[in-house]
C-alpha cells in the first residue's frame, strides 16, 4: 500500500506532471490517504465556494471511492505518539497523526511535499518527497551527503 499526501492528491487533481507520473507508477498499487487529508481536501473545496461546489463535491467522491481512506484511530495514533516522541523536528499534531496513521497501516512508501526525517526503528516508510527538486519526486534522503 502506498501513501499519498494532501498536495500531492492535489497535484494530480490540478494535473500537475509530477504527481500524475507518480501515481501513474504506482497504477495497480493500494492508494491510501487518511481521513484527516480529506478533511483538508474538502475544506479547500468548500472554501472555494463558486459554482463549481457541487462539481469539486463530486470529484472528490470519486477519489475517495478510489482510495483507501484510513481512519485515525487508536493505532494510528500510539504510532502518531511513538513517531513524535522519536521525532527531529516540530510538525504540527494533525501532521503526527496522519503519519502514524500511515505507519499504522503499514504502507510502504508515502508521497508528501514535505520530507520525512524520522530515525528507521519507528519510521519503515520509504518517503518520497514532490517539490519539483529531483526528477519525478526522486525518493527523499532522511540525511543529507556528505563530502568524501
Amino acid at each position: 500500500m502506498k501513501g499519498v499526501d494532501t498536495p500531492v492528491l492535489l497535484g494530480f487533481l490540478h494535473g500537475q506532471p509530477r504527481a500524475k507520473a507518480l501515481l501513474a507508477e504506482w497504477a495497480g498499487e493500494e492508494l491510501a490517504t487518511t481521513e484527516l487529508n480529506f478533511f483538508e481536501l474538502e475544506s479547500i473545496a468548500a472554501k472555494s465556494g463558486g459554482a463549481g461546489g457541487e462539481r469539486r463535491h463530486r470529484i472528490l467522491e470519486n477519489l475517495r471511492r478510489r482510495l483507501t481512506v484510513l481512519p485515525i484511530d487508536t493505532a494510528a495514533t500510539r504510532q502518531a505518539l511513538a513517531l513524535r516522541q522519536a521525532g527531529r523536528s516540530p510538525r504540527p499534531l494533525a501532521e503526527w497523526l496522519i503519519l502514524g496513521a500511515i505507519s499504522a497501516a503499514g504502507c510502504s512508501e508515502w508521497a508528501s511535499t514535505t520530507e520525512v526525517d524520522l530515525p528507521k526503528r519507528v519510521w519503515r516508510v520509504r518517503s518520497r518527497r514532490l517539490d519539483g527538486s529531483g526528477p519525478r519526486g526522486r525518493p527523499a534522503r532522511s540525511r543529507p551527503r556528505t563530502a568524501t
